[in-house]
């Protein structure tokens, strides 16, 4: 008779707890803008469980979201479940990210610096060098896949200038070259272009060249920056090729 008495009052218990869950459980976000505008608000104000919540159904396909909303709740969420300590969720979460856009960035002014560097380090992990060793030893193409492209063009443009230098010494000089190594009444002034030829411009070459390994193999030593316009060299069974990243 006991029981039959408890029953009601333990099924009128229960129905009220269900009905306090259902009122703290946040509605459902009419739409993917609707539910990062929450998602935003709360990282602002520090609800960080809000956060997800609100980021998750992006995420997860419930409701309609372009490619950018997509990304944006990607990062949302990530940056929450890191703060919340789920970490493998958050791993989850900015992998994907990294999938859809291999080249996002957490903004460090308005992030937390052990968020940047967990994301920053899943983003080294799963992005593959393209840099070879072997081209640092010809410059400035070391330069372009370091991504150091104002040194590129510099010693590129001073190597030019050596080379045309020499080539149009070398060939002057033998068009006035008569027989028996005579330079037909040029002898100073040919003199004066040996001496350019043989030590001004061999030496601007000698120390361009070793000045560009050398800053090749210290730039290959610095994690790849690809923010910028990358120029790289590509072999092929023909020749090779300039190839432009932006």
């Amino acid at each position: 008779m006991a029981a039959d008495e408890a029953s009601p009052a333990n099924s009128a218990e229960e129905t009220l707890a269900e009905e306090a869950a259902r009122e703290a459980r946040p509605a459902a976000p009419e739409n993917a803008a609707a539910a990062l505008t929450r998602a935003s608000a709360a990282y602002e104000y520090g609800d960080l469980n809000q956060m997800v919540d609100a980021a998750r159904p992006v995420t997860e396909g419930l409701v309609p979201a372009t490619p950018e909303q997509q990304t944006r709740a990607l990062r949302l969420l990530g940056i929450g479940l890191f703060l919340t300590d789920r970490q493998a969720g958050a791993e989850t979460a900015f992998k994907e990210l990294l999938r859809r856009d291999p080249r996002a960035r957490l903004n460090p002014t308005s992030t937390r610096p052990e968020v940047v560097a967990f994301f920053e380090n899943l983003r080294r992990q799963g992005v593959r060098d393209p840099r070879r060793l072997i081209w640092n030893f010809v410059p400035p193409v070391g330069q372009f896949q370091n991504g150091d492209n104002t040194k590129g063009w510099i010693i590129l443009g001073v190597g030019a200038a050596g080379l045309v230098a020499f080539v149009t010494s070398d060939l002057l000089l033998r068009s006035w070259q008569g027989e028996g190594s005579t330079f037909k009444g040029r002898e100073d002034t040919a003199q004066a272009m040996k001496i350019t030829n043989n030590w001004i411009s061999t030496g601007v070459l000698a120390a361009t060249y070793i000045y560009g390994v050398f800053d090749g193999l210290v730039g290959y030593g610095q994690p790849l920056d690809d923010s910028g316009v990358r120029v790289s060299l590509t072999a092929f069974p023909q020749g090779a090729g300039l190839g432009f990243a932006f």
